[in-house]
């Protein structure tokens, strides 16, 4: 670009000079011309210092007179959306709204002059900071916190019927446990009842007990929430695949190498008694919702 610049400018001082020349020579001819050679350079000049105050960047919109008026709701959630209501919006970008990198964890999928609806595909660990208007003056940022989810690893837990369990905490995406709190006492729900001995504690959300009772040699799933006490509608979502199991289904699910059979081919296959399915690795064995124990 700079160098474009010099070569314009080169051009134009070549032009300029050469133009005075021949106007000065005409001049000197005609004694009735007085200044209108002056005239004639400033009109080759002119031009081009016009065609340098519209030069605009690339890219950028004039989008300097919108302004936000509201965002709504004031909590977001990761995989939903929100909406911005305001004026002169339909010529913003995210990259201008919300700032350098965070607009890329944000799509606009409608825009109109007064509202644009914005989806959250991930949260940071940080609110959202929206920049209300395209003035450089008085800007405060309007911030919104982001809660993102959460789960219990491993996915599928497996229990034995009369055996203490390990408490099995929630993991939460970045902080969005620490931005649910932030807003109010929370508590962590169970959509449904788990098998008799275990149990959701409310406070911390780890799952605990002694099962005495079984699921019937079966995976099941069981939702769980945690949600503010003073607004339940503000939550955050998971489930967690549970089974409970007597030695001898455990013994059943447990995977074993096989010697090459007829119907079980190829070095070392694995099977579970309670599946007649054959595989080629112990791994593949495991992750079976048939088997999944190994020795």
């Amino acid at each position: 670009m700079t160098k474009k610049i010099i070569l314009f400018l080169s051009y134009k001082i070549g032009l300029f000079v050469t133009s005075f020349l021949i106007l000065h020579s005409c001049s000197a001819k005609d004694p009735n011309s007085d200044g209108s050679w002056m005239v004639s350079l400033l009109g080759l000049i002119s031009p081009a210092v016009e065609s340098q105050t519209t030069v605009e960047e690339p890219g950028l919109k004039p989008a300097s007179l919108y302004s936000v008026d509201s965002v709504s709701p004031s909590v977001v959630m990761e995989n939903s959306s929100f909406t911005i209501e305001g004026k002169n919006l339909e010529n913003v970008t995210a990259k201008q709204m919300f700032g350098e990198w965070i607009f890329k964890l944000l799509k606009f999928t409608e825009v109109t002059n007064t509202k644009i609806t914005v989806y959250v595909t991930f949260c940071s660990d940080k609110p959202f900071q929206i920049v209300p208007s395209g003035s450089q003056s008085g800007n405060q940022q309007i911030s919104i916190p982001c809660l993102g989810t959460f789960r219990y690893m491993p996915r599928s837990l497996s229990f034995l019927l009369g055996m203490s369990i390990t408490p099995v905490a929630p993991n939460f995406s970045e902080n969005s446990l620490k931005v649910l709190k932030s807003l109010g006492e929370v508590e962590f729900v169970s959509e449904s009842n788990f098998p008799e001995g275990i149990y959701l504690d409310k406070n911390s959300g780890e799952i605990k007990g002694i099962p005495t009772e079984t699921t019937g040699n079966e995976y099941r799933f069981y939702p769980i929430r945690a949600e503010l006490k003073s607004n339940p509608t503000l939550k955050l979502q998971s489930q967690v695949k549970m089974i409970v199991l007597t030695e001898e289904e455990k013994l059943n699910r447990t995977c074993r190498a096989f010697v090459e059979t007829s119907t079980c081919r190829g070095p070392s296959p694995y099977r579970c008694s309670n599946s007649n399915i054959c595989y080629t690795n112990q791994f593949a064995c495991e992750m079976d919702l048939e088997c999944g124990f190994t020795e």
